[in-house]
């Protein structure tokens, strides 16, 4: 007997599932069959009947041996213990010898039909569509994919539709409802008999008719049990429902469906033809379907309504079942579950919602049990969550985490931000000490060596960069295998980037874009340089073959180094097996050999190396037969890896106690005191329906066959009926960046306008851009919550310093400090010091002052070869090539050792490249040389200055054994302010020695500077000669320098000198000031410096124009540390300080 119960709540039909259940089986020790549609609902149902049965006075009653399998395995085991004449086993698993018929089974033998096969004209569009006969086809890696689509569509043939399977198995191209195939589907019959002939076995619909009248015909058929229990589906397949009707022949079959309102069961009851049961199913389009009142009932329930009018015809007993507990219709929550029950019309006139209810308006107070929540993107959408989850748990002690569910269309959207939000105990919030459960998360994400193994298949697909294998190398599992810790990985990043590794481990990858012949920037090539840098000096010109000692490796890192080459070694040698077509099984034991060599764990998780040996064998089919074995390519595994690890409905982290995230799907709505629906938004939910134009289901489909669309409509509507005390809906209601308004999801608006309908009051609350918003913090400032609405009391902090009155940031060149306090250590200023604070006042505040110092931009490893060098990469390799050759190493060796060093571009680029800087520095060089005669002298100067303090340094580079000597300072640089600055000090410095006594400064009257000029390819040279005076001159620079320690001077490099440059007698101010301006504001001018920007505007990221440096007030008696100042009472500061510092060095300068 086919007996079907049916209730509006889940835990009404787990009561009458418990009564069926009280009645124990003839024998004791067979287990009870429950089929239950969805992953997780097992433990749900356990739970519930572990209170009913058995149970004495209290809820501690026990549910055990008890098979919970769902109603697809339920159907294989049935047909393969009838046609086995075997006893019902569906604890078995069904592999390849059972069940070659299965989705993942299928597989191979369409592989090697569609191998065969596909220069049929008839499959000329799928011969295109995986660039068949072409090798260098990208289109060649979707081989696999499209033979895992086939097989897929195939199993869902012979489940929703198997009288398809029996015309195509019987000669006959229909459509299996007596329809012929449409011309582009016409490929398919000829296509699927001959995967049969590949299987040599008849799939199980052409049984099925078989099975199904040996059911009816023999009790003892299947050694099925005298009852069989399917509890909760919403949808059941044609196979399943055939054979549930023949096996209630001589069996009890109990259907437990959840319909949520008997009036809509009755109603279309009246429609239902009691003889259509053993026909095949109406097509969609033509089904009659009942005028429905109430619009949630009306959208929703099209999945439950198919249901009825296929097991109508078959059902012999129904059996409506009354909650133990009638719902009082007290709340919103209640009203729509009666309305949805009752099938009752909003009020007319009631459900525009047009002005839904906005948290700017508290007098307007929605009822808590139903509350949709519109806000700024899902990040504000978890903030909110957590603050509303507090309130309940506070208004209601006795509500716990486990009574919560919260469930999202796509849990990995939503997972990072959950984790950021709850579970961390410690942090500013009473939410971080909820523990949250996330299920049915993809398998990487849970265990780590199957994640290492899906990167190390896409390094191998792609050119193999150094930040992936760098990630790959912090991964924990790998991280344990070769005892790598945070410093390491640091100091190999260092490594990496100071050898300049960009991608390939060696000339493998770069073969196959060509670049085999260039090795640098390759991993073995950067390798080679780490290695030999333990041992070797890069200034030493002690090369290896190709390899140039690496810089800064300290011989006690050879370990790490031994370790690192240990690392690249075995994953090579992974890499270069994936690279390779090979049988399946081949691609089996190479990826099980890298879980091997490339991973470890502790010994309490050995459970993720098992787990992934396991899932790798079973993915490749370690069940088949091995003979013939299809070839695979990277492709192909990739593809296969991408669906293994794919996120699916699960049991593990599902009703754990803690609350519980997990993915919509249908039947995962059970029962919970409060039900939370994240991230329903218009563009996921309901899924946009696509119809698959191979699909010969979804092309015409029949009555109760699948479609994703209804199914999330009906996943919706199961939602709203589990609720037991409130639903809460969230959506992003609104951008985040535009703020403009984004309408929900249609049956988001479905239910606010029903439930506005009911109630006249609309369940809509807006919330704030930010969480701390002033209306957070406020009483009553978000409808139905009658204090605060935030918990956070970081926002708090926020939100109080917003409602203070704004305050002006003073920046620090509004204020003065006092001056450092004097001491031995700040009594003598070093020269070096003193030549980087004129060279950049500003910086100088901050840095020598403040001790602060403004981080700079943290560049991502760049894994692009470059086919152009950038302009800093040029000025490097010409200043190391003008060092070195004025050391004494021929042009020849710079160019070899930069070949080795790996900076270069590949081929032509980098001999572009190359040639044109050797150009440059030989021409630099033919100029600096005759200036360096003699042996080369350093200087240490000591001046005493006429307060007190001295002025000390060291100075090199003296040349001239006779006659007068010269500080001669070569660059590969333009000569700019900064380097005509620097040589002018230590001029200064040295002449200023000299009339205290320094003997060997004496003979020093000038400094030369040599660069590149200023355009075209030729040399500048600039001359300055030792002042008269230099003593003043030097304590002037002294004094600006204590003054800009207490405050920052107004003395950007590049302006001041321009302006000098333009002035002079006879001109006016204005004039050098406009050219400032212009060098101020151009593009790598001064108002891009975040210094100057932190200093005069008070933020790094602030907006600075040159008038800001202009506005400080003209200083008394037009004196700056007691630095009388050349200005005029109308000119700026800037003019003051510009000429104090740059006219001396003009008056005294020489250029060519």
């Amino acid at each position: 007997m086919l007996i079907l119960h049916r209730a509006e709540r889940t835990d009404t039909l787990a009561d009458a599932l418990a009564e069926v259940l009280a009645h124990p089986l003839g024998d004791p020790m067979r287990p009870e069959i429950v089929s239950v549609p969805a992953a997780g609902v097992e433990r749900w149902l356990a739970q519930h009947l572990a209170r009913r049965l058995g149970a004495g006075a209290g809820d501690d009653g026990i549910a055990a041996n008890i098979d919970f399998t769902g109603p697809s395995r339920l159907a294989d085991a049935i047909v393969a213990a009838v046609l086995g004449d075997t006893r019902l086993n569906t604890s078995g698993s069904l592999t390849a010898p059972d069940d070659p018929w299965r989705a993942a089974e299928l597989t191979w033998p369409v592989l090697r039909v569609l191998d065969d096969r596909v220069d049929d004209p008839a499959l000329d569009v799928i011969a295109r569509h995986i660039g068949a006969g072409d090798t260098s086809s990208p289109r060649i890696g979707r081989r696999y994919a499209t033979a895992r689509h086939l097989a897929e569509l195939f199993d869902r043939y012979g489940r929703s539709r198997p009288s398809l399977i029996a015309d195509w198995a019987a000669g006959h191209d229909l459509d299996g409802a007596g329809r012929p195939l449409r011309d582009d589907l016409a490929w398919q019959p000829g296509f699927w008999r001959a995967v049969r002939a590949e299987i040599g076995r008849p799939h199980p619909a052409e049984d099925l008719a078989a099975v199904c009248d040996r059911l009816r015909t023999d009790p003892a058929a299947g050694g099925l049990p005298e009852r069989l229990s399917v509890f909760g589906p919403t949808r059941i397949t044609e196979s399943f429902r055939q054979i549930a009707a023949a096996a209630a022949v001589h069996h009890d079959v109990h259907l437990f469906v959840p319909h949520p309102s008997p009036r809509l069961w009755a109603d279309l009851g009246a429609l239902v033809d009691p003889d259509s049961g053993n026909r095949v199913p109406p097509r969609r389009g033509e089904c009659e379907l009942p005028e429905l009142r109430n619009p949630l009932l009306a959208g929703l329930s099209r999945d439950l309504q198919e249901l009825q009018l296929r097991l109508a015809p078959i059902v012999d007993r129904d059996l409506h079942h009354v909650p133990r507990e009638s719902v009082l219709g007290d709340t919103a929550l209640h009203v729509v579950q009666s309305g949805i029950r009752d099938d009752l019309a909003p009020a007319p006139g009631l459900t525009d919602t047009s002005d839904q209810t906005d948290t700017s308006d508290p007098t307007v107070s929605a009822d808590p049990s139903v509350e949709v929540h519109a806000c700024h993107g899902p990040e504000r959408q978890i903030e909110v969550l957590r603050d509303r989850l507090l309130h309940l748990f506070a208004a209601d002690p006795e509500l716990q985490p486990r009574d919560v569910l919260v469930m999202c269309p796509d849990v990995e959207t939503f997972a990072p931000l959950i984790r950021g939000a709850f579970g961390q105990a410690g942090l500013p919030h009473p939410a971080f000490d909820l523990r949250v459960r996330l299920a049915d998360r993809g398998i990487r994400h849970v265990n780590p060596i199957l994640d290492v193994i899906v990167g190390v298949v896409e390094l191998a697909a792609g050119r193999v960069t150094a930040g992936d294998v760098v990630d790959l190398l912090g991964a924990p599992p790998v991280r344990t295998r070769f005892a790598m810790t945070d410093d390491d990985l640091d100091l190999i990043r260092e490594w990496l980037a100071h050898s300049n590794v960009r991608w390939g481990i060696g000339v493998a990858e770069r073969a196959r874009y060509g670049l085999e012949r260039f090795r640098q920037g390759t991993f073995d090539a950067g390798l080679d340089r780490i290695a030999l840098g333990v041992v070797a000096e890069e200034a030493d010109d002690e090369w290896l073959g190709t390899a140039l000692p690496l810089a800064g490796v300290e011989s006690t890192g050879i370990d790490l180094v031994g370790r690192f080459d240990e690392f690249l070694d075995r994953l090579g040698r992974v890499l270069a097996e994936l690279r390779e077509a090979a049988p399946a099984h081949r691609w089996a034991e190479t990826l099980i050999d890298a879980v091997s060599s490339l991973t470890a764990t502790e010994p309490a998780e050995d459970w993720q190396r098992a787990q992934a040996i396991r899932m790798l064998s079973e993915a490749f089919g370690d069940t088949r037969p091995v003979e013939p074995e299809e070839v695979l390519r990277l492709a192909d595994v990739r593809d296969l890896l991408s669906a293994l690890v794919a996120g699916r409905p699960t049991r593990s982290n599902f009703r754990t106690g803690e609350l519980t995230v997990c993915t919509m799907v249908p039947m995962r709505s059970v029962p919970h005191r409060v039900i939370v629906l994240l991230g329903i938004d218009a563009e996921v939910f309901p899924r946009v329906q696509r119809i698959d134009g191979d699909d010969v289901l979804g092309v015409d489909p029949l009555v109760g066959e699948r479609n994703p669309r209804d199914e999330d409509r009906q996943c919706f509507l199961d939602a709203i009926c589990a609720a037991q005390d409130a639903l809460l809906v969230f959506y992003s209601g609104a951008d985040p960046v535009s703020g403009r308004r984004i309408p929900p999801a249609v049956v988001v608006s479905e239910l606010v306008d029903t439930l506005t309908g009911l109630t006249g009051v609309s369940p809509v609350r807006r919330h704030s851009l930010h969480g701390f918003d002033a209306r957070n913090f406020t009483p009553g400032g978000v409808p139905g919550i009658a204090g605060p609405f935030s918990h956070d009391a970081s926002m708090l902090r926020g939100a109080e310093a917003l409602r203070e009155p704004t305050r002006r940031v003073v920046v620090a060149a509004a204020e003065v400090l006092p001056a450092p306090e004097r001491n031995p250590d700040t009594e003598d200023i070093d020269l070096a010091t003193l030549i980087d604070f004129h060279v950049d006042p500003i910086v100088a505040f901050v840095r020598q002052r403040l001790g602060a110092r403004i981080p700079d931009d943290d560049r991502p490893h760049d894994d692009q070869l470059d086919v152009e060098l950038e302009p800093l990469d040029k000025w490097g390799i010409g200043d190391r090539f003008l060092s070195r050759m004025l050391t004494g190493v021929s042009i020849g060796e710079c160019e070899a050792a930069e070949l080795r060093r790996g900076t270069l571009p590949p081929f032509a680029f980098g001999t572009r490249e190359l040639r044109a800087i050797s150009r440059t520095v030989t021409r630099l060089y033919g100029v600096v040389e005759p200036l360096r005669t003699g042996t080369p002298t350093t200087l240490d100067v000591l001046v005493r200055l006429p307060d007190g303090r001295r002025v000390h340094g060291t100075v090199g580079d003296v040349f001239g054994d006779t006659g007068p000597a010269a500080l001669v300072r070569p660059t590969y640089s333009k000569l700019k302010a900064k380097q005509q600055l620097s040589g002018w000090i230590t001029l200064l410095a040295v002449a200023a020695a000299a009339t205290q006594g320094n003997a060997a400064a004496r003979s020093v009257d000038s400094a030369v500077l040599i660069g590149r000029a200023p355009r075209g390819g030729g040399t500048s040279t600039i001359t300055l000669r030792r002042p008269e005076d230099p003593v003043p001159l030097l304590h002037d620079l002294v004094r600006l320098r204590d003054e800009g320690l207490r405050r920052p001077l107004p003395l950007p490099l590049e302006p001041a000198y321009t302006f000098v440059e333009n002035d002079g007698p006879g001109r006016r101010s204005t004039f050098s000031l406009a050219n400032a301006r212009r060098n101020f504001d151009d593009r790598f001018g001064a108002a891009h410096d975040p210094y100057v920007k932190l200093a005069f505007g008070g933020d790094v990221l602030a907006e600075i124009d040159f008038d800001d440096l202009l506005d400080g007030a003209t200083p008394d008696h037009r004196t700056v540390g007691g630095v009388e100042l050349p200005m005029a009472d109308d000119e700026p500061l800037f003019a003051g300080l510009a000429r104090t510092v740059w006219v001396p060095l003009d008056q005294h300068r020489e250029g060519t």
